[in-house]
């Protein structure tokens, strides 16, 4: 299923990631936002939570709350590379109309991005599926420290 090979932690993170959100469309017929790192030692931990007092608190929320304690993951050197899958609408052109899709955006510490997206479509009786992974650009935005002079930098190693 690798669909890039910009980093080699990119592929088992991906492939963790789309197995997870497969599984909950199945039960579900949709999901929230989900993550998971490579921990300094290379295993695959998911990064789970939801904002505090919310039941249902929505897509754009729970992304939100994901990027925040991914961000703070990696500021505290607990992970060497991040995954965030989530539910979108794309089109491969601007006069196309747009499809159902899962966006995948992978991060490693040393700065190499990638958005991996995978097109789906649900049928009347609920099933899934799915198109071919494609990967589109992307840019850093969980590895980085604020400077207050300089702006945004990539967190050293």
């Amino acid at each position: 299923m690798a669909a890039t090979s910009k980093h080699g932690d990119f592929d088992p993170l991906l492939n963790s990631l789309l197995r997870r959100v497969k599984i909950i469309q199945e039960k579900l017929g949709e999901f929230l936002p989900i993550a998971a790192v490579i921990s300094p030692d290379g295993k695959i931990v998911d990064v789970i939570g939801v904002p505090d007092k919310q039941p249902q608190p929505g897509a754009p929320k729970v992304l939100r709350f994901l990027e925040g304690a991914l961000r703070g993951l990696a500021s505290q050197n607990k992970c060497r590379a991040i995954g965030i899958a989530f539910d979108i609408r794309f089109s491969r052109a601007p006069d196309e109309p747009k499809s159902d899709a899962i966006q995948v955006f992978l991060e490693h510490r040393d700065g190499t991005v990638s958005n991996v997206i995978l097109p789906y479509i649900k049928n009347a009786i609920g099933q899934f599926a799915y198109g071919r992974l494609m990967a589109v650009r992307a840019e850093p935005k969980i590895f980085l420290q604020v400077d207050v002079a300089y702006g945004p930098t990539q967190v050293p190693e």
